[in-house]
């Protein structure tokens, strides 16, 4: 029986300024990881990032890959191998055209007669919220099992790729319920520093974790796969029960605009758009000379999403460009290593508004959330990874399981997953793994 997490707001997944010293156990830790030419390896790195980082400053926005929905949908679902290409060197992209753009504004609207409805809704910042603790809005709904988007989530997953034997089918999408954002134009309260989600000290912690990181703590950084998920779909990421840390595994994070969103200064998105290298960097980091005989995780904390800093991470931090502009209906993601933050002001002329909406893949860690995520939707509660506000329990006008469509469902884990006479052994295993889990 999992417990519910304490009440609180964004910023409950971040454990910002605190300075104190880690137990004695990681510096045994990174004793037992560090290999013998640890200074080498990341002489190589450093070589290749300044280079790729003079690239990105140069392209800015540009280096965020990107394309138009229309043309997945021509290529049978897929992104095309162009597009494939750039998005496992950048590890994030811009598509165009999801939604339509007077559906987007749609969504939007009904959100905000929803909170006009509902005054006292916890968000942050508490006096003024900007981050809603908002989860079954009918728009949130809706653009959650619109057809688009899981045409787009699917052909997301199948950047991924999993030994045939790993339980995991890249090629079912189910929902992961996460909160929603409305920032006012000349906002200054709501701002993310340099971070990644999915956990922190965990990456290095937790055994099978590691696994998906082993090729960098060989010191063979080159040969990293940033898609592999073999050994993802049996990581914990949240070891010390984190106020948003996420059980499930994310192959890509991601929201979808209801706003004209100028690019830089609109209050949006920032990332580091260079997933092997950047991801090497911050594996390494503890590791180094300097940091090897403390406790000093590069910045990670138990019971938080990994933080970097530009003490630890220069690099990384002076790499770091704004998402292209954006307009309703358009969707942003970016994978699981991805480091981002968001911008400390929004110049926008008009709001910048979000529906945050991850891509998750059918495996047994997202089954045995899907069914606690159900639950809670049955209940009107908070999902279970979020701070248990429950602000929605008792409002009669939110979205309920009969109110979702039968892509809905499915993604909710309501109707049963079919298995497929090409699948592979994993697909098999996942699919029925799932079922067992949400219906036995």
């Amino acid at each position: 029986m999992f417990a519910a997490k304490k009440s609180g707001d964004i910023t409950s997944a971040f454990a910002f300024g605190v300075k104190d010293e880690l137990p004695a156990r990681y510096k045994a830790l990174k004793d037992q990881l560090r290999p013998n030419d640890i200074q080498k390896a990341w002489e190589r790195l450093l070589a290749v990032y300044e280079k790729e980082s003079e690239r990105i400053q140069k392209l800015g926005s540009s280096s965020v890959t990107e394309v138009n929905f229309k043309d997945i949908l021509a290529n049978n679902g897929r992104f095309p191998e162009e597009t494939i290409k750039e998005l496992r060197k950048s590890g994030c992209v811009v598509v165009r055209g999801v939604y339509e753009r007077e559906e987007a504004l749609g969504y939007k609207q009904q959100v905000l007669d929803y909170i006009a409805k509902h005054p006292g809704i916890d968000g942050y910042p508490a006096n003024n919220p900007q981050i809603w603790e908002l989860y079954w809005t009918k728009g949130q709904a809706k653009a959650r099992s619109h057809p688009n988007f899981l045409t787009v989530s699917t052909a997301l997953n199948q950047i991924w790729h999993a030994s045939e034997d790993a339980a995991i089918d890249l090629s079912t999408n189910v929902t992961y319920c996460d909160r929603l954002r409305i920032r006012e134009s000349g906002d200054k309260s709501f701002s993310l520093s340099e971070h990644v989600d999915g956990g922190s000290v965990e990456r290095w912690e937790d055994p099978e974790y590691r696994k998906c990181y082993q090729k960098i703590l060989d010191g063979k950084w080159e040969e990293y796969d940033p898609f592999d998920a073999t050994h993802r779909v049996d990581a914990t990421m949240d070891m010390y029960d984190c106020g948003g840390g996420c059980s499930m595994f994310r192959s890509f994070q991601g929201w979808v605009s209801l706003s004209d969103v100028q690019s830089p200064g609109g209050g949006t998105l920032k990332v580091c758009p260079l997933i092997k290298e950047t991801t090497s960097y911050i594996m390494m980091r503890p590791l180094l000379d300097d940091l090897k005989d403390s406790s000093d995780m590069g910045g990670s904390r138990p019971g938080s999403q990994q933080l970097l800093s530009k003490e630890q991470h220069p690099h990384i931090i002076d790499t770091m460009v704004s998402i292209p502009s954006v307009h309703p209906g358009d969707c942003v993601f970016w994978s699981a290593d991805t480091v981002h933050a968001v911008e400390n002001e929004c110049n926008n002329p008009t709001d910048s508004s979000v529906f945050y909406i991850p891509v998750a893949p059918l495996c047994a860690i997202n089954s045995k959330c899907l069914r606690r995520q159900r639950e809670n939707f049955d209940k009107g509660l908070t999902p279970p990874d979020f701070p248990g506000n429950n602000c929605e329990v008792d409002f009669d006008d939110r979205a309920k399981p009969q109110d979702l469509s039968d892509l809905g469902k499915l993604g909710m884990g309501y109707t049963r997953f079919e298995e497929k006479a090409d699948m592979t052994k994993g697909q098999r295993e996942a699919i029925r793994t799932a079922n067992s889990c949400l219906f036995d």
